[in-house]
């Protein structure tokens, strides 16, 4: 067996696996479903044989009618069963496929964080979501064809007897055109599988843009910067180049129905000359004349049927593995039994730590080591690129060091339970994400609030009380108007309040502040620091920021310059030493004496 075989039974199984463990039942509606599936056809089949029988011979009225009779009940009871298992399936089919697409949800909740940055992964995400997505692709269409597969081999067994009675080679004769079929339909499913790389990165392209145009918090740099145009054109070229992709695999497939469709010329012209040769020859009666035409119809477009099935099927299980594959990449390490995190100040040290990217040799930190003491207040700052918002993802474990380890009260923090560990920090980035949530709920991230006075005292020290008490639904007003027609959006500054009392609210151990106030001019930003700085309290703390008046209160700061701790020590120390950041001090103070913010 050879391994494209061997991956399509294994996917299979996969499949049957997860069928198995979320609706079990289905399994039983294929057995009767397949039984009523393979019987189906034949009524019609020897039923005008029978009735040409009695026609021609016994002419018996009541007999005819009692065939007729039986024939309808049958065919209605057959008919109804097959359409209700039909619909049965179809909802439990639908809760199997829901149930792939949550798989592939948690896993890129799971994957390792830094992959989210990768295109090559991202590419890799959208072939698996196309996989699970369609109802007629990937996981929706082998489920559905296991469903029929079994009837479809119930029905060859019956038709094969059939026509092995008329004659062996006519029957042979039939699977040799069938497998010829398959093999021009194989031909067309093997191309369009080597085209999914590219058609995928086609498909994210316009996706991208369709999301981007119909995302309202876009709407103002759309409009003001005339990114309409740009946005619209790039759409364009992607879904140029992706019907390029679908029309040639659609004329692959036109060229196998073409080649079928001279296949079937030549194969009903052997058949039905010698079944016309046979009933001049009095071979061969009307009547079995008429059974032999309907069973052959039946086989031909039976097999043509089955034959699809099992393409659709074999193709498509080999997509299946394109999904298993992406549930193998990493996922962010945790130690099943890690330590607790259970102190109430912390001590970090940077011990030689070093970081690429996934499929990266490009070092974004190169050997770099600090040792933060218990409740001390921590500046990075360096020009953009220095690897300031890296050192923060490498302590909040979203990525893992590629060399040296970091320690957190001595303990090399990979040796934490990674769900309590990132209990300890409270993060505002630059870039806050808020949801289409109450603001209550983006605030707590909570469904039902747990700490009420906590929550309260979070609201007032941040300032985001008073936007909500302009609101009618005061905290419980929906952000954005995707849920809600009332919603509303929020300013810049309105959200910097918003991640404040959410990092306030959860009240970590380790403060991080990561440029959240950015889009602030130089004074009101050291305003806000300093007063969220009051605020914590004791608290261990890390300020990032490319401004250094902003951080001059912390207890020391780190300059980083290309990845690597190029300074360290108190602001006033720095100053003294006059090399990179006292230059860039002194460059940034005059640009604030010139714009009227002079430091004081």
């Amino acid at each position: 067996m050879n391994t494209k075989a061997k991956d399509v039974i294994n996917n299979l199984l996969f499949v049957m696996e997860y069928i198995a463990k979320w609706k079990k039942s289905i399994f039983f509606d294929i057995g009767i479903y397949s039984i009523f599936l393979g019987l189906s056809p034949f009524i019609w089949i020897y039923v005008p044989k029978l009735l040409i029988d009695e026609l021609t011979d016994g002419k018996n009225i009541k007999k005819i009618a009692v065939i007729l009779v039986l024939a309808l009940v049958i065919a209605g009871i057959t008919g109804y069963f097959k359409e209700y298992l039909q619909g049965r399936f179809r909802m439990k089919m639908n809760a199997v496929r829901y149930g792939f697409i949550r798989m592939l949800a948690e896993k890129t909740m799971k994957m390792n964080y830094a992959y989210t940055e990768d295109p090559d992964i991202l590419k890799e995400v959208r072939i698996a979501l196309n996989t699970v997505n369609n109802p007629a692709e990937g996981f929706g269409l082998v489920i559905i064809k296991l469903f029929s597969i079994p009837g479809n081999v119930i029905g060859f067994l019956i038709f094969s007897v059939i026509l092995i009675q008329l004659n062996p080679y006519i029957w042979g004769v039939l699977l040799v055109s069938m497998f010829l079929s398959y093999l021009f339909i194989d031909k067309a499913n093997r191309y369009r599988r080597s085209c999914k790389d590219e058609l995928a990165q086609e498909e994210r392209m316009s996706y991208y843009g369709s999301s981007k145009l119909s995302d309202f918090q876009y709407g103002k740099d759309m409009r003001l910067y005339g990114l309409k145009s740009m946005i619209l054109k790039k759409k364009k070229e992607a879904e140029g180049k992706a019907l390029q992709i679908t029309n040639a695999i659609k004329n692959k497939y036109l060229y196998a129905g073409i080649k079928e469709g001279v296949l079937m010329a030549v194969r009903e012209g052997i058949v039905y000359t010698y079944l016309i040769i046979n009933v001049l020859n009095d071979n061969i009666s009307i009547s079995n004349f008429v059974l032999y035409t309907f069973a052959l119809n039946g086989f031909v477009t039976w097999m043509q049927t089955t034959i699809k099935d099992f393409a659709d099927i074999w193709v498509n299980a080999l997509y299946v593995s394109d999904f298993r594959e992406f549930l193998k990449k990493d996922e962010e390490s945790s130690i099943d039994k890690g330590y607790n995190p259970e102190a109430s100040q912390f001590d970090i040290v940077f011990e030689n730590v070093s970081f690429h990217y996934p499929n990266s040799k490009r070092d974004i930190l190169k050997d770099f080591s600090i040792h933060m003491k218990a409740g001390e207040k921590l500046a990075l700052v360096g020009i953009n690129g220095a690897g300031k918002t890296t050192l923060v993802k490498l302590l909040t474990r979203l990525y893992e060091p590629t060399g040296g380890r970091i320690l957190v009260n001595g303990m090399d923090i990979r040796e934490y339970d990674l769900e309590q560990y990132r209990k300890l920090f409270s993060v505002v980035f630059q870039d806050t994400k808020v949801f289409a949530f109450t603001i209550r709920e983006n605030i707590t991230m909570e469904f039902e609030t747990q700490e009420e006075e906590k929550y309260k005292e979070a609201l007032l020290q941040s300032g985001i009380n008073e936007k909500i008490n302009r609101l009618e639904k005061k905290d419980g007003t929906n952000l954005f108007k995707i849920m809600d027609e009332e919603g509303v959006e929020l300013s810049g500054g309105e959200i910097q309040k918003l991640s404040m009392a959410r990092a306030l609210y959860k009240d970590g151990d380790i403060i991080i502040m990561d440029e959240p106030t950015a889009a602030l001019d130089a004074l009101a930003e050291s305003r806000i620091y300093t007063e969220f700085d009051n605020l914590i309290k004791n608290k261990t703390a890390i300020y990032i920021s490319h401004r250094l008046s902003s951080t001059r209160f912390c207890d020391n700061i780190a300059f980083l310059e290309d990845g690597e701790l190029k300074e360290y020590g108190t602001h006033e120390q720095l100053m003294r030493l006059n090399k990179s950041y006292a230059a860039m001090f002194q460059i940034q103070a005059e640009y604030y004496k010139e714009e009227g913010h002079e430091e004081q």
